[in-house]
């Protein structure tokens, strides 16, 4: 399953999602029936998938940010604001 999942993102160029699917209790056959191209994260994510997804967000949004701004020669601001 989690080929299938990561071929999916790989040929639909999604970097930050997730795909929603059921399996055929009958026949053991999985079908993948929504692909969200922007974060789909749960409100309890570590009893859900196991892991907090939030700082690796993060983090991933900010090493594409500064990739991005060091293409185009400028700085990000990755701080972050007050809290």
């Amino acid at each position: 399953m989690i080929e299938d999942v990561e071929r999916i993102v790989e040929l639909a160029g999604v970097e930050v999602g997730g795909i929603e699917y059921v399996v055929d209790e009958r026949t053991g056959r999985q079908m993948y029936y929504d692909v969200n191209a922007l974060s789909n994260f749960v409100a309890d994510p570590v009893r859900v998938v196991g892991f907090n997804p939030y700082a690796r967000l993060a983090d991933f949004l900010i090493a594409e940010a500064e990739r991005h701004e060091a293409s185009r020669g400028e700085r990000v601001a990755t701080s972050g604001g007050p809290r």
